[in-house]
Formats: C-alpha cells, structure tokens, sequence
C-alpha cells in the first residue's frame, strides 16, 4: 500500500474536503450562534416576563397591607426583599415615591462572589446604595425612562444595558403592579446578568465546536480512505502505463468501476490490446523482412555465383574447346535471363504493394482476358502435350480493371499449373457465377505448404519447382486485391490444384439501365 500522504491527489482531495468542512463549520458555527444567542435572549426574555407578571401579581394581591404599614413607599418592605431571595434574578421594586428597593444581602453576596471571580482583574465593585431615591436616580437612562412611561401609560419593557449596581451588562425586564382601581403603583424589575446568558450561549458554542472537531476527525479519516480508494485505481494505471512503456503489452488494468476513471482503464487495456497486436505484427513483419533478405539474397547468389564462376573459366582459359565454350555462354544466359525476371518479379511486386502505385483500370471484359490468357498458355503446355480448356456459363463478364495485370494474374496461375501438371493431362479454366477456378491434376501440395502458398520466396520444396523464384503467387495475391479479388487455393498430393478466384460483382451494362428505363 503506498502511503497516502506520497500522493498529491490523494493529498489535494483530502485538503479539499476538509477546507470545505472547515469553511461549512465556520459558516454553520457563525449562523448558529447568531441564532442561538437570540434564541437564548429571547426565551430568557419570555421566561423573565412571565416571572415579572408573577411577582406583579403577588405584589398586588397584597398591596392593601403593604400600604397599610409602608403608605405609597411599599419599596421599602421587607416582603420584597423576601420575594428577591426566593428568585434566581435579581428583583428590584420601583414604588410611586420612586424609591427602588435593592436587596443588600443579596448584593453583599454578590459583591462578595464578584470579588472572588475577579479579583485578578482588580475591578472596581461599586458600594450598595444607601438610599432608596438615591439609588433610583442613578439608574440608566433608558431603564429610568421606561420606568416613567410604565407609571404613565402602563407598558410593560424589556432593556438590555450596563447597570451601575451590578456592575454587568443586564437584561432588565420590567412589569407595573395595579392597585385595585387599575392605577399602576410600583414597577418590578427583574435583573439578569448578561454573564449568565453569555454562559449558556458559550456552553452551546462549545457543543457546536465540539460536535465539529469531532466531524472535522471523522471527515478527515473518511476522506483519506476514499481519496486512496479513489486513486488506488490512478496508481495502478499509471503503473501499467509505465510496463506499456516499457513494451510489456500484456498488463491490462482489469478495473470494472462504472465512471470515468473505469472508462479511461477500460480505454487503456484497448490500447494495451492494440500495442499488442500491433508489436506482434510488427515481429512477424520484421521475421518476414529478415526472411525476405535472406530469400532474395540465396535466389540472387545462385546466378551470380554462376556467372561469375563462369567468366572467370573462360578468362583464364581453363575451358577452350568451342562445344564447351557456348555451353558456358548458354549457361550464363540463362543464368542472367533468370535474374532479370527475378528483378523484374520484385519491381511488379514493391508497385504492386504500393498504393500509390497507379495501375490503368478500365471497364474490360473479363471473358477476354481469360480467353487470352488461355490461348498464350496452350504454346506454353504444347511441350507436355497439355490440354487447356475455358469454359464460361456467360459472356461478356464486365468489370473495372487493368487488362495487362489481369493477363499477368491469370497468366502466373496457368504458368504454375503447366510447371506441376504430367504429360498430356488437361488444365480447365472455369467462370462459373462470380468464381474463375484453374484445375490442374498435378503432384499438388502438402497440406503445410498450402497456407504459405501466396508468401514471397516461399516454394514448395520438390523436383518441378527448382527453378522458381517464389514470387509468382505474391505478385498474383497483389494485383487480385488491387482488383478487389480474394484469393482460394485447394491443393491435394497427387490429385491436383484448384485456384478460386472471387470476382467482384459485374458492371452494369449501359443496355441494361436502357431497357430497365
């Protein structure tokens, strides 16, 4: 397994999905606390209200006996105190007199817890107020204003400031206590510090962070697992890339994903397939060539030796008498006669397998071809007292083609049918539908050499080909496919050859399209 962090997409995909969770958790995070701290205040607000409206409430079913002993200053009374310590907010009460009622046990303690959370910052902790309208006018503004306007019109509020007495940012909730008339005599007011809310909205922060880094783990583990699963398939193709380069067709990369990545390996093993087949066309191109070397070098040794041999006897007079003089110049003849047509077989042969090697095709008649090439080759087989034959089931056959290259085609096949044929045994050339078939029942082939019949320089290893070159049947093969011919040799021992030539369809006679119009 190669280690993750060696590689760069692995390492970029990882990096990705955690930015994007960390981008996600920052956003989420953020909106989450804007929410959450709202929320927060929001039902803390709710909550306080209803208390205020409690209290409220208590302190107006027993307003009549608060004013009996305290008058319109009921502030004062012990009951509020009572009712504060009962509470988890700070309760002041405001009384017509505008005398504000603060708790100074319960400020004491406080000053005391604030003294023993803070005392490394040394902030100042205000005195408790002596002095109940004293400590009314020192109220914020805001919370001042809303009191009056409480006392006035009978409006409920809420204020959110820094209070000088609690030395704190506070949520202030305040809530008017009617008398039995329906007039408002006194205003509670319900404190919590901000301190205690930041705690909670902190503590839910905290949580959400939690919950995150948790996620940011779990996502940071899943994403190297997938992104190594994800290029385990990359490092396997670039792997068998590198054994492609290096001429080892046969890796194939064997990935079955349905994506793209299984598309590319599956693109891949096609090329692997292809440089395959082409690197073992290439090896049997290049066995041809070194045979065909070795071929054409053996077929042009043989007269040269014998001539050079030749010529070399008679300049140094080694053969004088006249007989053996011409022998030596018919042998060299020959000799040189054989390597013309030789050279002349392998210029056919290299225009033929050139396709831009032009060759003159007009519309011909095929049955006068044959029947040339019959009539040429009936001199040829008079020596063996042959008896050549053509048969056509009709006539004209039209096609497109070169009469001379069809002549020389027609003219190779019927040339080696003489060559393998007996004495006074017959040759049929037959056009039968689209097949033309040259029958011999001569000595035939063996069944190996039937496949490398129509390969350069390949002979059939007997006594009646001695004298070939082996490149009759290419040249034949080449001017066949020029011709969009297919090539069927059957050949049996001691029975003979047959040749099949598949011609392509027939032209269409200008009479025919006329008596069809």
């Amino acid at each position: 397994m190669r280690w993750p962090f060696k590689n760069k997409i692995a390492l970029k995909l990882m990096l990705c999905f955690t930015s994007v969770l960390v981008i996600f958790g920052l956003i989420i995070g953020g909106v989450f606390y804007q929410f959450f701290k709202e929320h927060t205040i929001e039902t803390k607000q709710r909550s306080m209200r209803a208390q205020a409206k409690r209290i409220a409430a208590a302190i107006s079913t027993n307003l009549p006996v608060l004013e009996q002993h305290h008058g319109d200053g009921i502030a004062k009374s012990n009951f509020i105190n009572f009712i504060d310590n009962l509470n988890q907010e700070i309760l002041w009460v405001v009384d017509s007199q505008r005398n504000l009622n603060i708790n100074k046990e319960r400020m004491a303690r406080r000053m005391q817890w604030r003294k023993k959370h803070h005392e490394a910052q040394n902030r100042p902790l205000p005195e408790p107020p002596q002095d109940p309208r004293d400590a009314f006018a020192k109220l914020p503004k805001h919370i001042k204003e809303n009191v009056e306007k409480c006392f006035t019109e009978g409006e409920d509020f809420s204020v959110e400031e820094y209070n000088v007495w609690l030395n704190d940012i506070t949520l202030t909730v305040g809530e008017p206590v009617y008398d039995a008339q329906g007039k408002v005599k006194a205003v509670v007011l319900l404190h919590s510090p901000r301190q205690g809310l930041n705690k909670a909205i902190w503590e839910g922060l905290q949580i959400l962070l939690t919950s995150l880094l948790a996620a940011l783990a779990l996502v940071m583990i899943l994403s190297l697992l997938l992104s190594w699963r994800f290029t385990r398939t990359l490092n396997i193709m670039r792997d068998n890339a590198e054994k492609l380069a290096e001429r080892h067709y046969e890796v194939r990369n064997n990935i079955t994903q349905e994506d793209e990545v299984g598309e590319l390996a599956r693109t891949l093993d096609v090329l692997a397939k292809r440089l395959q087949l082409a690197d073992e066309e290439s090896q049997k191109l290049e066995k041809l060539r070194r045979e065909f070397i070795a071929n054409i070098s053996h077929e042009l040794r043989t007269p040269v030796t014998v001539i050079r041999g030749s010529l070399e006897a008679l300049r140094d007079g080694v053969v004088t008498e006249p007989e053996d003089v011409a022998e030596f110049h018919e042998q060299m003849y020959n000799e040189s006669l054989f390597l013309q047509r030789l050279i002349n077989d392998l210029l056919d042969l290299s225009r033929l397998q050139n396709t831009d090697f032009p060759i003159e095709k007009e519309p011909l008649d095929l049955c006068a071809v044959v029947q040339d090439a019959v009539r040429g080759s009936r001199r040829l087989g008079l020596e063996k007292e042959l008896t050549i034959t053509a048969e056509l089931d009709k006539e004209p056959y039209l096609l497109s083609g070169d009469y001379g290259r069809l002549r020389q085609m027609l003219m190779i096949f019927l040339h080696n049918s003489i060559k393998f044929s007996p004495e006074k045994s017959s040759i049929e050339v037959q056009l039968v539908g689209n097949e033309l078939r040259i029958t011999d029942h001569g000595c035939g082939m063996k069944a190996e050499d039937v496949p490398h019949a129509f390969d350069r320089f390949y002979k059939a290893r007997n006594e009646q080909n001695k004298s070939g070159s082996g490149l009759g049947l290419a040249i034949a093969k080449q001017i066949a496919l020029r011709h969009e011919m297919q090539l069927k040799l059957e050949s049996e021992v001691g029975k003979g050859t047959t040749i099949t030539v598949l011609l392509p369809p027939e032209m269409v006679r200008e009479e025919d399209n006329y008596e069809q119009a």
